[in-house]
């Protein structure tokens, strides 16, 4: 095929065209045939169409299409259009009445010549009646293929099965013209029939035989004339049609296809009226196609010369339907298709057929500004140009967006927020915990919106924390908040963050700590002995005083002194396990630098300081993206915001308890599911609706939920009154929310399953006074302001990165909070100094540098000790520190020997000498280590040369490959071997950088090794020892008594 024949048609020999996709949903065929007949009425209002018509006496022509696209391309497609421009309208209200609701329809260009050039072959289909004029009897109407006991499938059913197994590009046209009333003509042929004067041998009788008037006998009608009469009384000539049929296949190899679609209509024919296709090959096809290409119509044509001649079969490419029958020949049925078929044509299977709308006035409160939910959706899957909103008003009541990764959730909520901001005068708090840079995204579309970014604030929280300051009751009680209120939400939530740390079930396995930190916080807020504000390290040391004093802190509420009084009561060693308990918890939070820096930071004087109370009532965006750190830290770092928009919004309630001068605040929290636990944010939810405070809850699915907490799950369906959610696994307790006196739970879940991207499931709350909608789809508003891809102009990244640069460095000399120390590339958050500051690495462990722990066991900086991570005993930095620590609630069996690192290392370079050396400190103690192993100097628990590889050593040790090669290079490592398993050996330059001796009789000789022996060597000696003695020393039938290596003889 040429190239030029794959060339793009003109726009201009295209036309606007219906592409309809059915469901598996049945035409109805009374409703067909009563839409055909509208369809005869159709006439152009277009003066020169109308004009030309009048002359030509020539109706429009509707054409219908199955088109099989090139190969590149998945479906086939179903078209149907009018040759008349303004009639395309009228024509799609008719197909939108005639098809089910659930058929989808789009407009599109499209031109029969967009087809190759050369056709392989085509096929046209003839009517063929048994007689001239039996063209007036029946076909098959469109009721019969519907008939249960015949199990016939449409014709169109046929065709589309036959193109599905075609190896390129194929076409099927079906040309329709209204026909002329020819009520008279029937007439006439009734009275032939009747007086057997219709046949060619009874007209040649009625030739010969004259006579002056027609004379009535009672010579009864021959059988087939009596058939032919009933269906001249069944038939519509008022209505009806002349259709041409043709096909085109590009192919060479679709012959049998051609030869299956020459009989695809054969099941339309009837008693004396029937259908045939003939298949033309090379110019015949060639001139075929050029009919197709110029949609040229034949009328139906019986009484032509050729019809007329004696012995002849009448044929006509133009076929006589009625409104009954034209169905038969151009619907496409979905209920009918065979599997190929419906393969296809990507027709929508019933579980995703789109749900009907509300009627308009359901929809009329949802018209104006506020959150934007997307466009609404017709049956037919077309897209309303106004997007649905909630009102601020209904905003309170609170929103869950649902949508899984990929689904557009982001992107919406994007498109959700920019449009928000304007319609609500209060604060928009955004917190943004997956990063991908949403942030960026949401500036971006700010930005292109308003022309400027001031009022907005972001917090990378990775570099820049916000400045708040969380055990702080002095906003509290300067707006009348009472000391007691204050301070048990505190304790509360402090709680709650340190639940959100652990986790529930860890928290809670020591019962006493929990009440014993309480007693403490509150102890240290006591309005005597302690002070409206304080730090964190305060509440630490407190709790490390009252342990190692075994005294509690003086306080001067009598009750709180007797709880504390009873708890140093207890034995030594039973308070020596309760304090311990309370260790264990407090110092999760110093353990993370950013936490340390958050919960340590008590604003004083013009210093930086955040307080949510300090802008709810200001008209600005405050974005907190923790995207880019751990995700402990990102839950508590939520929880603490949350925590203090908690007092704000209390403090707000305090000062000012006219409810109807609140500004709308709202919060739109993604990946909520990891906080909606929590009772700081149940709390928000249930309360906040009378305070002016609405939530986006953004989730993947809310039985993320249910999987961890029933209860919250259900309180969360109850607290929420707006969902929205797209494609989400089988939940029957959201489904059942959407659920309708027309679809069961069963068929809104599969609704949910195979919700297609961009498109999502809406349930609206209802407005005072007005019903509550049903539930419908949308589909999402396009790209945001400024996106790249987006409909508008686009901002480019290097464009918005000085913008972001000025947003972030005003929000940390108003607010912000930077971090004690700069991160290092090498620097992880669990290794982070709790107090902040740097501090030089350890060199006789590698404790401190390890990526690999037990699950069971972690290491604690401060104390250099390990850590049972389940009921937080501490023990010794060593190997048997290690099996004990791995012991106390676990098992050695049930841990992967890999996790458990080499515990002592023991350079033995000064600080000094290190800083002199050409290598870094972890170098020398990765240098040390691999010694160390080719010494046989570990515990094979911790590392067994003969089966561990030393990639577990630059695990251990924390060392880049990078930095091994550099060894290797400098000839101070030296690289042995990958088999059984990767080994080193330290070469005589190593031993002199990490100070390491060498000498006979200690490290070499006689029972102690070989000189200048490789890993590789000692572990082929060790491995040949432990077989000598297992096989002849263990023996005690063996002459062997003992086996030595490195026996010098």
């Amino acid at each position: 095929m040429s190239e030029k024949n794959n060339l793009p048609v003109p726009v201009e020999e295209t036309r606007q065209y219906i592409r309809v996709t059915p469901t598996d949903e049945p035409i109805d065929p009374d409703t067909a045939t009563a839409q055909f007949e509208r369809l005869h009425t159709l006439k152009s209002r277009n003066t020169d169409t109308a004009l030309l018509s009048r002359f030509t006496n020539s109706p429009p022509t509707i054409d219908i299409y199955l088109v099989a696209p090139p190969e590149d391309t998945q479906t086939i497609q179903y078209y149907v259009g009018v040759d008349a421009e303004d009639l395309h309208q009228p024509l799609e209200r008719i197909l939108r009445t005639l098809f089910p609701d659930s058929y989808e329809f789009r407009t599109v260009q499209w031109a029969p010549t967009l087809l190759p050039a050369q056709p392989a072959a085509g096929v046209e289909f003839d009517g063929r009646p048994d007689r001239r004029k039996d063209w007036q009897t029946r076909l098959t109407p469109l009721q019969e293929f519907q008939n249960e006991s015949k199990h016939v499938r449409t014709p169109l059913a046929s065709v589309v099965e036959a193109m599905a197994a075609t190896e390129g590009p194929a076409l099927l046209q079906i040309l329709v013209r209204p026909r002329a009333d020819w009520s008279t003509d029937r007439d006439l042929h009734r009275r032939e029939l009747e007086e057997g004067r219709e046949s060619w041998l009874g007209q040649l009788i009625a030739t010969l035989i004259t006579t002056p008037e027609p004379t009535h006998t009672d010579t009864p009608v021959p059988v087939e004339d009596r058939a032919r009469l009933d269906e001249l009384a069944d038939r519509d000539p008022r209505h009806s049609f002349d259709v041409n049929i043709r096909a085109i296949l590009s192919n060479d190899t679709d012959q049998h296809v051609a030869d299956d679609l020459a009989t695809a209509f054969a099941e339309v024919s009837h008693t004396t009226y029937e259908l045939t296709g003939t298949v033309y090959t090379d110019t015949d096809a060639a001139d075929l196609r050029t009919r197709v290409c110029d949609r040229t119509f034949q009328p139906a044509d019986y009484d032509r010369l050729k019809n007329r001649l004696p012995l002849t079969t009448p044929t006509s490419p133009g076929i006589v339907v009625d409104a009954s029958e034209l169905g038969s020949l151009c619907l496409l049925d979905g209920s009918a298709l065979t599997t190929a078929a419906r393969r296809a044509l990507a027709t929508t299977p019933g579980e995703r057929r789109m749900l009907p709308p509300p009627p308009a006035s359901h929809l009329n409160p949802f018209r104006d500004d506020g959150l934007p939910l997307g466009r609404p959706l017709s049956q037919d899957g077309t897209a309303q140009e106004n997007p649905v909103t909630l009102p601020p008003s209904l905003q309170s009541l609170h929103v869950a967006w649902f949508g899984k990764t990929g689904s557009g959730k982001s992107t919406s909520l994007t498109n959700g927020i920019v449009a928000n901001h304007a319609a609500t005068d209060g604060a928009d708090i955004v917190f943004l915990p997956k990063g991908g840079g949403m942030a960026t995204e949401y500036m971006r579309a700010h930005y292109a919106t308003y022309g400027s970014l001031d009022s907005v604030l972001y917090f990378d929280c990775a570099a820049l924390l916000p400045a708040l300051s969380f055990f702080d009751i002095r906003k509290d009680l300067a707006a009348g908040v009472s000391r007691t209120t204050a301070v048990e939400d505190k304790a509360d939530h402090y709680l709650e963050l340190l639940v959100g740390i652990m986790g529930r079930d860890r928290f809670e396995q020591a019962v006493r700590s929990p009440d014993i930190i309480r007693y403490l916080v509150k102890a240290l807020f006591d309005p005597v002995n302690g002070d409206d504000a304080f730090q964190h390290r305060a509440l630490h040391a407190a709790a490390q005083e009252m342990h190692d004093r075994q005294s509690a802190p003086a306080v001067a509420d009598e009750d709180l002194e007797r709880l504390l009084a009873g708890v140093v009561a207890n034995s030594a060693r039973s308070f020596d396990e309760i304090m311990q308990g309370v260790a264990n918890r407090i110092e999760k939070i110093p353990v993370d630098r950013r936490l340390a820096r958050l919960f340590n930071h008590v604003p004083e004087g013009d210093g930086p300081h955040f307080d949510f109370g300090d802008f709810l009532d200001e008209d600005v965006v405050i974005i907190v993206d923790t995207g880019r750190i751990r995700t402990d830290t990102q839950r508590v770092m939520t929880l603490v915001l949350l925590s203090n928009l908690w007092s704000a919004r209390r403090r707000r309630a305090q000062s000012t308890p006219s409810t109807e001068s609140y500004k709308l605040v709202n919060v739109y929290l993604e990946e909520a599911a990891s906080v909606a636990t929590s009772n700081i944010l149940q709390d928000l939810l249930s309360q906040s609706r009378g305070f002016g405070v609405g939530i986006t809850l953004a989730m993947q699915f809310p039985d993320q939920l249910r999987r961890i907490d029933d209860a919250v799950y259900r309180e969360l369906l109850n607290n929420v009154s707006t969902y929205v959610t797209g494609n989400v696994p089988t939940d029957d307790r959201l489904a059942d929310r959407f659920t309708t006196a027309d679809m069961s739970e069963q068929e809104m879940s599969d609704q949910l399953k195979w919700l297609p991207r961009g498109e999502w499931l809406v349930q609206l709350p209802a407005p005072f006074d007005h019903p509550e909608p049903r539930p419908f789809q949308v589909r999402s508003l396009p790209l945001p302001a400024g996106d790249p891809d987006g409909p508008g102009q686009p901002i480019p990244t290097d464009e918005m990165e000085p913008l972001i640069a000025d947003v972030t460095a005003r929000t940390r000399s108003e607010a912000g909070l930077t971090l004690a120390s700069p991160s290092t590339p090498g620097e992880t958050d669990d290794g982070s100094d709790p107090a902040g500051e740097s501090r030089p690495m350890r060199v006789d462990s590698a404790l401190p540098q390890t990526r690999r722990l037990p699950e069971t066991v972690s290491y604690d900086r401060e104390s250099h000790a390990l850590h049972c991570q389940d009921c937080g005993n501490r023990y010794d930095p060593s190997i048997d520190g290690m099996r004990r620590a791995i012991a106390c609630c676990g098992a050695i069996a049930d841990v992967d020997p890999d996790d458990v690192p080499i515990c002592t290392l023991n350079l033995k370079r000064s600080a000094e000498e290190r800083a002199n050396s050409e290598w870094s400190t972890t170098q020398l103690c990765f240098l040390q280590a691999v010694y160390n192993a080719q010494q046989l100097r570990y515990d094979p628990l911790e590392y067994d040369l003969l089966s561990d590889s030393m990639l577990r050593l630059q695990e251990y040790v924390g060392i880049e490959s990078d930095a091994v090669q550099d060894l290797c290079d400098a000839d101070v490592l030296r690289h042995d071997t990958d088999r059984p398993h990767r080994l080193y050996s330290v070469t005589p330059a190593g031993r002199d950088a990490i100070g390491e001796s060498y000498r006979r009789g200690v490290d070499y000789g006689h029972e102690c090794g070989d000189l200048e022996e490789s890993s590789e060597h000692v572990l082929a000696v060790e491995a040949a020892r432990l077989y000598l003695e297992h096989e002849y020393a263990a023996d005690t039938e063996s002459t062997v008594t003992q086996v030595i290596p490195y026996y010098e003889i």
